[in-house]
């Protein structure tokens, strides 16, 4: 983990945009409109980028770069769903599961929507206070680095799509684009994304 991850989260973050050419454009519109003729974006920018935020969120919330998070142990029996837990049971949290259940998600939840993220799940956050995305975890193990793995993403994201336009290579389709996954411990794009960039500034 570390910058791995955060490439990854950037891979994923640029494959839903280049497939959804509307979102890319409100993305690049916002970001342009925020940092205008500064040349880069910074991190004072940031908090002023709702909808890149809401970007981000929403490519973890489809593709969370560690889909099974670290184990947990009860420490005491319980009840989950029916189901008697015994005390000293090893459990482990489905992110990729729970990200895409129809009860937090709605009808909708295997399509890239960002806007969800600035509508009814305006204030879900990454902290692990909302159970629905844990790209992070949750409580005491959740990632220490949160904080700097979220800015690893958001400042060099932005940044991409500040300073170029981008395309697919002749004779791609969007919908062309795979959506394999590589596993492991870290969730990969299987497949390369190839894009041609063209620099706006």
């Amino acid at each position: 983990p570390g910058t791995d991850t955060a490439a990854a989260v950037v891979v994923w973050a640029m494959t839903y945009l280049i497939k959804y050419p509307e979102a890319m454009k409100k993305a690049q519109d916002e970001v342009r409109n925020v940092v205008g003729d500064k040349g880069y974006v910074s991190e004072e920018d940031i908090p002023n980028l709702p909808y890149l935020k809401a970007v981000i969120k929403e490519s973890l919330r489809l593709e969370p770069v560690i889909p099974i998070l670290l184990h947990r142990e009860t420490i005491a029996d319980a009840k989950i769903g029916g189901y008697d837990i015994p005390a000293k049971t090893i459990i482990q949290v489905n992110a990729w599961a729970v990200s895409r259940d129809t009860a937090a998600w709605g009808d909708n939840p295997n399509e890239f929507i960002p806007e969800r993220f600035m509508n009814e799940q305006k204030g879900v956050d990454f902290k692990g206070q909302d159970f629905e995305l844990l790209p992070f975890g949750s409580g005491r193990r959740m990632c220490p680095a949160m904080h700097l793995g979220v800015a690893m993403v958001e400042i060099p994201f932005a940044n991409l799509l500040y300073r170029f336009d981008w395309s697919l290579p002749k004779g791609i389709k969007p919908e062309d684009i795979k959506m394999d996954v590589m596993t492991g411990l870290a969730m990969h794009k299987k497949d390369h994304l190839v894009l041609a960039p063209r620099t706006h500034i």
